[in-house]
């Protein structure tokens, strides 16, 4: 059976995390968010998988205030078996505490990809539903040679090059605030969402570094930018990213790819986490042509739930 413990009890078996959003800094920052947060695991001398949720409106949630969230686990080589035991006794935990349902949301592939891959067969084979994935886009930076490949994003680039743009990382607050605007007009231009404030995002950095980037044009006007994260050892997630009106036809969207890319390589981060290119699952076909025309790799992101109803 799973049993509820704290944090120190669960830390002592999980003292690190697969990804930032399932770290006690993260979870504690938002916890205020659900009615009750547990930490689940089995009731066993040797624990191999353990899961950090929020309870809310009686829904056992991972993630409940993040992109995706997930299970703990010891090594990624665990049995199939100890992983199925684990999803069997979750559902008994959801069943004696009477709670309606449980939504569980896997990372990329890149954070975990043999242990995702276990888990999402025994999900499956467990009864659990699955809604159409997202599409979620990634760039290896090992294998970025530092170019585009593609011959016309080299075009747009050299266009961008002509036109004397600059790419520079942000320290100023108000500056980091005109970044954050720049992208939320972009996304209400094209009737996209945006889920966090500039505030939202200054909390976040008390966690780990957020990183704020600007393109400017000849003249010093901001015409494009991006809002990155560096809560992994080896992957940097790209949050925002968007231009103007007047970075459009210069190309500083491209512009800001080629120097982000060529950022965090040489920070020696292995991948960029570029975030999903769909809309409750059906693809943004501009967003992810651009993606992937910029060297990303498309691949899905699962979501999962089960009801004992």
């Amino acid at each position: 059976m799973l049993i509820e413990v704290n944090e120190k009890t669960y830390r002592n078996h999980f003292y690190e995390n697969p990804h930032p959003y399932i770290s006690e800094p993260f979870i504690n920052l938002n916890k205020g968010r659900v009615d009750k947060v547990v930490r689940l695991i089995e009731k066993n001398e040797k624990v191999d998988i353990g899961m950090v949720a929020g309870i809310k409106d009686g829904i056992l949630k991972s993630p409940f205030s993040a992109p995706f969230g997930g299970f703990h686990f010891r090594h990624n080589n665990l049995y199939v078996s100890v992983i199925e035991s684990f999803i069997c006794q979750l559902k008994a935990y959801v069943t004696d505490n009477r709670l309606k349902k449980v939504e569980i949301g896997l990372p990329p592939d890149i954070y975990h990809l043999s242990f995702n891959t276990k888990v999402i067969s025994t999900l499956l084979r467990n009864d659990f539903s699955m809604p159409t994935p997202e599409i979620t886009n990634w760039v290896d930076l090992n294998e970025f040679p530092g170019v585009f490949s593609n011959r016309g994003v080299r075009k747009y680039l050299k266009q961008a090059t002509n036109h004397g743009l600059s790419f520079h990382e942000i320290s100023e607050k108000n500056e980091k605030e005109e970044a954050y605007n720049l992208i939320r007009h972009n996304r209400e231009q094209f009737g996209r969402p945006i889920y966090m404030t500039f505030y939202d995002l200054e909390n976040t950095s008390k966690l780990w570094p957020v990183d704020f980037f600007r393109v400017n044009s000849k003249e010093g006007s901001m015409v494009a930018s991006a809002v990155f994260y560096r809560g992994h050892s080896n992957i940097a997630q790209g949050i925002f990213w968007g231009d103007n009106e007047e970075g459009r036809p210069l190309r500083a969207i491209d512009f800001c790819a080629f120097n982000l890319w060529n950022h965090y390589k040489n920070l020696r981060y292995i991948a960029l986490d570029l975030g999903i290119s769909t809309e409750s699952s059906i693809p943004n076909e501009g967003l992810l042509r651009f993606k992937e025309t910029h060297e990303c790799t498309s691949s899905l992101r699962y979501t999962f739930a089960w009801s004992p109803v």
